[in-house]
């Protein structure tokens, strides 16, 4: 694995992201499906013409997380006196890489999540944490070779403001995300060739 140092959302993160199976499209790419196919699509798009696909480009639960992420970060480093290290991107190779949202000593990673009133409340209840979110956390685990992820959930809105959820590696889950990236990998290659 290979880290990039570059600020999570710049301009030379984005082109580190360009062109690759990254974790936030994990659920797609364990699935090996219909999904992975669109995916590689958008990915041969992006290869082709230089730069990101014009799809999603953030709203205000992003922003909102965007701005709360160093608050939620402080507090999770004070609760558990772990010290989270940022970093850019971390790559496996030209095709596949992710952005986990810290490193925590040799075995662990972070993920942030800063949900907005009603999902904070819904999460307080039920500690269900997103199918997506899981297959995320499993694809950074895979790239990084880390043993677990603590999934922190901050509002601070509230008087509980951060729940931490320990994910440990799961590999048969990895085994379906390593799965997806060859089918993945193999499509993209085909294409290009044919394209170029």
């Amino acid at each position: 694995m290979q880290i990039i140092n570059c600020e999570q959302n710049s301009q030379e993160w984005l082109n580190c992201r360009l062109g690759k199976l990254t974790a936030s499209e994990a659920q797609a790419i364990a699935a090996n499906g219909k999904g992975l196919e669109t995916l590689v699509y958008k990915l041969v798009a992006e290869r082709l013409i230089g730069k990101l696909d014009d799809g999603f480009r953030g709203n205000s639960d992003t922003e909102r997380g965007h701005e709360l992420e160093v608050d939620a970060r402080n507090f999770y480093e004070l609760q558990t006196k772990n010290i989270v290290d940022e970093v850019g991107f971390c790559q496996v190779d030209d095709y596949v890489g992710c952005s986990p949202d810290g490193l925590v000593g040799e075995d662990g990673l972070t993920e942030f999540k800063c949900f907005k009133n009603v999902n904070f409340v819904e999460y307080l209840v039920t500690k269900k944490i997103d199918t997506g979110y899981e297959w995320q956390m499993q694809f950074q685990m895979f790239v990084t070779g880390r043993q677990w992820c603590d999934y922190v959930v901050y509002n601070p809105n509230f008087k509980n403001l951060l729940i931490i959820q320990r994910v440990n590696r799961d590999d048969r889950a990895i085994e379906k995300i390593k799965a997806g990236i060859e089918t993945g990998k193999a499509m993209i290659k085909s294409m290009m060739e044919k394209l170029q």
